[in-house]
C-alpha cells in the first residue's frame, strides 16, 4: 500500500478488508479514531494536541481493544502521570507475560545453553520499542503517535496481521509529557496572531529542556528513570526507534546507516543491525515514492547518553531517525534556494549512494512529516517481525559473549573514597542502567591490596558489559583526518565523558574475578552516618563530602551557629581540612538537628569538646539569585536542579531586575549561567515575542551587576558567562580561548585535567587533581602582559592584587578522556579565579562545574562560591603563568 500524500493521517486506516469480517469487527469498526477524542485529525496543519488530549485517546482506546494495553511508568517533572502502550495481537496479548519474561531471559543470557536460547528465540515475539514527543520542539512526532497506534491496533492488511502475530511493540506515545502540553498550549493561544511561529519562553523540560537527550547513563530526571526502567529492567526490547526532527535541509528524513566513528564499545550485532533497520526504512521510503530519505550524514555512533546509543552498550539496536519540517503550518519549498551541498559535500539535488532520491521542493504539510514518520516506524515493525528469531537470538549471543569476555574483570569501588556519598550516588545511577553490582559484606585482598567490607564490585562477566567498560574507562577519540595528513575531522558531538573522572569517585580495575564475599544490590544505601557523642563546643563537617553542604544548609535554615575553618587543625584525634564546617553546640536541639542530618545523608560528624584552635569564618544562609534569561536556558536549568538537590535556597532574578538595579538590597550571591554576553545584554529581540519577554539586561543591567559586586556581591559567571564581567567590569583577566581558529583550537565535550589549589576559599574541600568537563569553555591569563625586560629574565609579570587562581588546567597530561586540539590555548591557564571588586569579587569558572547534573566531583567550586560573604579575604595571589 501506499500512504504518501493521502490526506489525512488517519486516512491510512482506510486499510484491506478483512478476511473474516466477523472475528476482526472490534477492530475494523467499533475502534475510535483519534480524531472523536481530539476534535481534530492528528497531525493537520495548525492543530496541536495536549499530552492530555492525546492520552484521553488512548484511554478510549485502550478500552476498545483487546490488542492494546496502556500501562502508568511514572510521573514527569511537573507530576503528569507518563503512560506506555503496549500492542500485539489478541493471542499475544494473552500471553504476553510469558513473552516479555522470554524477552527478558534472552536479553540477561544467563543459565541458558545455545540451543535454549534458540528454542526460546522460536517461542517468542519480538519486542520493537517506538517513541514519540521527546524534544517537544519537534512537534510531529508526538502528534504522530495517536494515529500510529490507531493504525497498529486496527489495521487488517496481511502485513499488519503478520505484525501483530510476531512483534510485541511497545509504544511511547510521549516522551516528555510536560512540553507537549507547554508547547501545545503556546501554539494553540498564538495560531493565526503575530507570534505563532514564537516558541514558548521557559525550557519545555522542567529543568533540562532539549537536554532530556542527554540524560541517558545519568538518569537524574523522572522522565529518564521511567524510561530507563521501562528498557532495563521490564522489557528489554531487541530494537527502539527514538524519532526526532533535525534533518540535514534539504533532505525530508536522516535514517541510518550512521557517520563514523563508532564507538569500539558498541557490539559488532549491534551496528549490523542499525544498518540493516536503516536498509529497510530507505527501501520502504522508495517503494512508497517518499523522496529525501538521506544516510551516513552529521550523525554519528560514538557518544553514550543518548536515548538511541545507551542502549547500544546494553546489546539493543538503537535507531535514530530525524524528520524535517516540525512546524504545524505549510511551507512551499523552493528547491533553487536548496544550499548546493550537505555539510559532507554531498549534493543536494543529485543522486547519490546514501541520498538516491533527493526531494526536489514543492508544498510541504504538517501532515507530510507525521507520514514519513509512520513509514520508518512501520519499516521497524515489518523488519522487526519478519527477522523475530534473529533479534531475540542476537541479543542473547551479545549478552553471551559479553558474559564470557568478562570472566577475568572486576572493577572496585573502595570503601575509602573522597566522597563516599557521591561514590554511592554512582552506583546507583549504574544500577538504573542495568548495572549488576555486588557489595562485600567483609574486607577481603586482590592481588595483595586490602579493600574494606562496604566496598563495591562490578564484575565483568555481565550482560551489560559494554556498558560498564565504556562509562568506568577513559575515552580515546580516534584521529580522523579530512583526508591523509590533513586538519583532524571535528567531531559531531561529546568525546569523553568517562563516569568516575567527572564524578570524582575512584574505580579500580583488576584483569582477575574478584572472590569476595558479597551480596547483591538492588540500590545502595547512604554510607552509615553517625554523630560520635553530644559535642560541648562544636560539631565538625567534612568539605570534601558534597552532601555535607546539605547538612550545613538545612542547620542554616534551622537558625543553627556554622562557621568554615579557612586552615587545615587537628581536632577530636583527627585531621580537618581547611573548609571544614563547624556547627556551634547550642544545646540538644543542635544535636538532634545534626544527628538527623548525619542518617539521613550518610555523613560522620565529629563532637569537639574545645573550640579548634584555627581562624574561622561565620556563615549565614545566602541571599542567592540566578539569573534566568526568557526563552530557555539549559545551563540554567541544570544550574536550578542541582541547587534544589543540595538544598541551597535561591530565587530567579529576570532581565527586569537586572535593569532595574538595587540587587545588592535582595542578594548575596548573583549566578549567571552558561549563556553569551550578547544574548545576556540584548535578549530576545522585539517583534519576536510578546511584549513581558522581550530584551535583555541592557547595558544599564550589566551597570547594575558592577555595583552589585562593588557593594559586596559575589558574581558567579560559569564557562561563556565569564565574558560578561571580562568585557565589561575592567579585570586584568582575558581569556585565551576566546578568537581562536576553530582549525586550531576545538574542545566539543571533553575531560580535561585540573590542578587545584585546595587551600583557596573556592576549592575547600577539593583533592589537588580533579576533572572538568570543558565543552567550548574559557581559560584566563591573569594579570598584564610581561614587559621585554621581564620576558628576557624569564620573569613573570607581578600578580596583580585582588586576583587569584583556585584551579588551572594541568600543564601535563591535560587530556583525561575524550579528544582535543590546541592542548596549548589552556594548559597551565587559570580554570577558576576569584577577582576583588569592591568589597565584593567575581568568581570566574571557565568550563561548567554543574554540567548536565553529571560532574559532581567539581560541584564544590560553584557551592563554595555561594558560600563566600563579604568582607571575607581572598587568599594572597599567585604567580601567574607568564602571558
Amino acid at each position: 500500500m501506499r500512504y504518501w500524500r493521502t490526506g489525512v493521517v488517519v486516512l491510512v486506516a482506510a486499510v484491506l478488508a478483512p478476511s473474516n469480517p466477523s472475528a476482526q469487527a472490534v477492530a475494523t469498526r467499533a475502534l475510535p479514531p483519534p480524531e472523536a477524542t481530539l476534535g481534530f485529525a492528528p497531525c493537520a496543519d495548525r492543530s496541536l494536541a495536549t499530552y492530555e488530549q492525546i492520552v484521553a485517546y488512548l484511554r478510549t482506546l485502550d478500552a476498545a481493544t483487546p490488542r492494546m494495553q496502556l500501562f502508568d511508568i511514572g510521573t514527569t517533572a511537573e507530576g503528569r502521570t507518563q503512560v506506555m502502550a503496549v500492542i500485539s495481537s489478541d493471542e499475544n496479548m494473552a500471553r504476553l507475560a510469558r513473552y516479555k519474561e522470554i524477552a527478558r531471559t534472552l536479553a540477561l543470557a544467563r543459565g541458558l545453553s545455545d540451543e535454549a536460547a534458540r528454542a526460546l528465540a522460536h517461542e517468542g515475539k519480538a519486542v520493537m520499542w517506538v517513541d514519540f514527543g521527546l524534544h517537544s520542539s519537534e512537534l510531529a512526532h508526538a502528534q504522530a503517535a495517536p494515529a500510529f497506534a490507531y493504525r497498529v491496533v486496527s489495521e487488517e492488511s496481511a502485513e499488519m496481521r503478520f505484525i501483530r502475530d510476531n512483534v510485541v511493540l511497545v509504544l511511547v506515545p510521549n516522551m516528555n509529557p510536560d512540553g507537549t502540553t507547554q508547547w501545545a498550549d503556546w501554539y494553540m493561544k498564538h495560531v493565526g496572531g503575530p507570534f505563532e511561529r514564537s516558541a514558548p519562553p521557559e525550557l519545555y523540560q522542567k529543568y533540562v529542556g532539549h537536554d532530556n537527550n542527554r540524560d541517558w547513563f545519568m538518569f537524574t530526571q523522572p522522565e529518564s528513570r521511567n524510561i530507563a526502567r521501562q528498557l532495563y529492567t521490564e522489557w528489554f526490547p531487541q530494537v527502539i526507534h527514538n524519532q526526532h526532527q533535525s534533518a540535514p535541509f534539504p533532505a525530508r528524513i536522516f535514517i541510518p546507516p550512521f557517520e563514523d566513528p563508532m564507538n569500539p564499545n558498541i557490539p559488532a550485532l549491534v551496528m549490523r543491525g542499525i544498518n540493516t533497520v536503516g536498509d529497510a526504512m530507505g527501501r520502504r521510503f522508495a517503494q512508497e515514492g517518499k523522496p529525501g530519505a538521506i544516510s551516513r550524514v552529521q550523525f554519528d555512533a560514538w557518544w553514550n547518553g543518548g536515548m538511541r546509543t545507551a542502549p547500544y552498550f546494553h546489546n539493543m539496536v538503537g535507531i535514530l531517525t530525524e524528520t524535517g519540517h516540525p512546524w504545524p503550518w505549510p511551507v512551499d519549498y523552493d528547491a533553487s534556494t536548496f544550499p548546493r551541498t550537505f555539510n559532507n559535500g554531498v549534493a543536494t539535488l543529485e543522486p547519490s549512494t546514501f541520498y538516491p532520491s533527493p526531494f526536489r521542493g514543492g508544498r510541504w504539510h504538517f501532515r507530510d512529516s507525521c507520514e514519513y514518520m509512520m513509514t520508518a516506524s512501520m519499516a521497524v515493525l515489518d523488519i522487526g517481525a519478519k527477522r523475530r528469531e534473529e533479534w531475540l537470538y542476537d541479543i542473547y549471543q551479545m549478552g553471551r559473549d559479553a558474559i564470557r569476555a568478562g570472566a577475568s574483570e572486576t572493577y572496585i569501588v573502595p570503601a575509602a573514597q573522597w566522597d563516599p556519598g557521591t561514590a554511592v550516588k554512582m552506583i546507583n545511577t549504574l544500577r538504573i542502567g542495568g548495572v549488576e553490582v555486588e557489595r562485600a559484606t567483609a574486607p577481603f585482598t586482590v592481588n595483595g591490596k586490602h579493600y574494606g567490607a562496604g566496598s563495591f564490585l562490578i564484575r565483568g562477566a555481565q550482560p551489560f558489559r559494554p556498558y560498564v567498560t565504556d562509562l568506568l574507562n577513559p575515552q580515546v577519540y580516534p584521529d580522523l583526518r579530512l583526508y591523509p595528513g590533513g586538519p583532524p575531522e571535528r567531531p559531531y558531538d561529546i568525546t569523553g565523558w568517562t563516569l568516575p573522572l567527572q564524578m570524582g569517585v575512584t574505580v579500580e580495575r583488576v584483569d582477575v574475578a574478584v572472590q569476595a564475599p558479597t551480596e547483591p544490590v538492588t540500590m545502595a544505601a547512604v554510607p552509615v552516618g553517625r554523630t560520635t557523642m553530644v559535642a560541648k563546643a562544636a560539631y565538625a563537617f567534612d568539605p570534601r563530602a558534597n552532601d555535607s553542604f546539605t547538612a550545613v544548609n538545612r542547620l542554616l535554615k534551622a537558625g543553627d551557629h556554622v562557621t568554615r575553618a579557612t586552615a587545615g587543625f587537628s581536632a577530636g584525634g583527627q585531621e580537618w581540612p581547611a573548609g571544614t564546617f563547624l556547627v556551634t553546640a547550642t544545646g540538644t536541639g543542635t544535636h538532634a538537628r545534626v544527628e538527623q542530618a548525619t542518617t539521613a545523608l550518610g555523613l560522620t560528624a565529629v563532637a569537639l569538646d574545645t573550640p579548634p584552635l584555627v581562624t574561622q569564618t561565620p556563615l549565614r544562609l545566602p541571599r542567592i539569585g540566578l539569573y534566568h534569561a526568557w526563552g530557555g536556558n539549559m545551563d540554567e536549568g541544570w544550574t536550578r536542579w542541582v541547587l534544589k538537590q543540595f538544598e541551597f535556597p535561591f530565587t530567579l532574578v529576570h532581565d527586569a531586575d537586572v535593569r532595574a538595579g538595587n540587587l545588592r538590597s535582595r542578594f548575596d550571591v548573583i549566578v549567571l549561567p552558561d549563556a553569551s554576553y550578547t544574548s545576556m545584554l540584548s535578549g530576545l529581540a522585539p517583534g519576536t515575542m510578546p511584549e513581558a519577554y522581550v530584551g535583555g539586561m541592557t547595558p544599564a543591567g550589566v551597570g547594575h551587576l558592577h555595583t552589585f559586586a562593588d557593594a559586596g556581591g559575589t558574581l558567579v559567571a560559569l564557562d561563556s558567562a565569564t565574558s560578561l564581567p571580562l568585557t565589561a567590569f575592567g579585570l586584568q583577566v582575558s581569556n585565551t580561548t576566546e578568537g581562536q581558529d576553530e582549525s586550531a583550537f576545538y574542545i566539543p565535550g571533553t575531560l580535561l585535567r585540573l590542578t587545584v589549589d585546595p587551600t583557596h576559599p573556592l576549592a575547600w574541600g577539593m583533592p589537588r587533581d580533579a576533572a572538568a568537563f570543558f565543552i567550548h569553555g574559557a581559560a584566563f591569563a591573569l594579570g598584564r602582559p610581561r614587559t621585554r625586560l621581564e620576558v628576557e629574565h624569564g620573569e613573570p609579570a607581578p600578580p596583580p592584587a585582588g586576583l587569584t587562581a583556585a584551579a588551572s588546567y594541568a600543564s601535563r597530561d591535560l587530556l583525561m578522556s575524550g579528544w582535543l586540539l590546541g592542548e596549548r590555548v589552556v594548559a597551565g591557564r587559570a580554570a577558576v579565579v576569584e577577582a576583588a571588586i569592591g568589597t565584593g569579587r567575581t568568581v570566574l569558572i571557565g568550563f561548567r562545574p554543574q554540567h548536565r547534573g553529571q560532574p559532581h566531583g567539581t560541584y564544590k567550586f560553584l557551592f563554595n562560591a555561594l558560600l563566600r560573604l563579604p568582607g571575607e579575604a581572598a587568599p594572597a595571589a599567585r604567580p601567574a603563568r607568564p602571558r
